[in-house]
């Protein structure tokens, strides 16, 4: 018989409509499923637009706090822009992801791919790429967005910048006393060798495990996120799905996800708190 892993569970990572590429579900959609399945929670990430605000709409309708919502640096609202973040921490973000598309680390490897857009929105030039860090130092701007998201006890998450990058953002984020999440850390964009995830989690990051970054990582499996868990401990990890694609539901797939990484060698107990605990402590810093 197999494990319900919904309830109470937390998903950090979800896409939704509106969008500039089909997604599976609009907010309110998604809401009812989190809901039905006895979930605790859902933060809807957006590349392009702020998720916050939209998704207190969601939760009045159904008398009930099931989404979070948060930022995105990407070139839509300005790049690296303290208005916009100081702005969405005072709506009540959950969280702020440093650039995705934008990033310098993204952008560059999508233009020698021949891509024009990702997710619909259109790759920038090399004179617009985002840079979070130089020389193992965060730039100022980056600086003062961590000190922002501290300041609003919200999660800064490290998008989809360089493992260097990541680094400093780590050792910012700590200074700062702000909570750091790295998103996909086993992802072909940021994928990060095991050993490095491990110094990162002891200087206080959280990693952030998703089905759809294995998924679509050669040479990544449920078996890595099993063996990660296991090493960092489930202090430092959650489970999340990035799930939202037209045609993969977020809901069942984080139950399904959940059970692969058991399958694979994850204790119960390891998945539960991914699932739980640990993503609770997020939105609750």
């Amino acid at each position: 018989m197999t494990r319900d892993w919904l309830e109470g569970a937390i998903d950090c990572h979800v896409h939704t409509a509106p969008a500039m590429v089909d997604r599976e579900q609009a907010d309110a959609a998604l809401a009812r499923d989190a809901l039905e399945a006895g979930m605790a929670g859902v933060v809807v990430k957006s590349h392009v637009v702020p998720t916050v605000g939209r998704v207190d709409a969601v939760n009045d309708a159904v008398g009930e706090r099931v989404l979070y919502g948060g930022i995105t640096l990407n070139g839509s609202v300005g790049g690296l822009n303290l208005e916009a973040v100081e702005t969405a921490l005072e709506l009540g973000a959950a969280i702020v992801w440093l650039p995705t598309t934008w990033a310098r680390n993204h952008a560059s490897r999508a233009r020698a791919a021949g891509e024009s857009t990702f997710v619909g929105q259109r790759v920038p030039t090399a004179e617009e790429d985002l840079i979070v860090a130089e020389d193992g130092e965060v730039t100022p701007p980056t600086r003062r967005i961590i000190e922002l998201v501290a300041e609003h006890d919200a999660v800064i998450a490290t998008g989809h910048v360089s493992p260097a990058e990541i680094e400093a953002v780590v050792d910012a984020s700590a200074s700062a006393g702000a909570t750091c999440l790295i998103n996909h850390p086993f992802f072909r964009v940021t994928d990060l060798s095991i050993d490095t995830q491990a110094a990162l989690a002891e200087r206080g990051a959280i990693m952030e495990y998703c089905a759809y970054a294995i998924e679509s990582t050669p040479g990544h499996t449920a078996a890595d996120v099993a063996d990660a868990l296991e090493r960092l401990g489930p202090d430092h990890c959650v489970l999340a799905t990035d799930y939202g694609q037209a045609g993969n539901p977020a809901v069942p797939g984080l139950g399904d996800y959940a059970q692969a990484v058991v399958d694979a060698g994850a204790s119960v107990e390891s998945v539960t708190q991914s699932l739980t605990a640990t993503p609770a402590s997020l939105l609750e810093s």
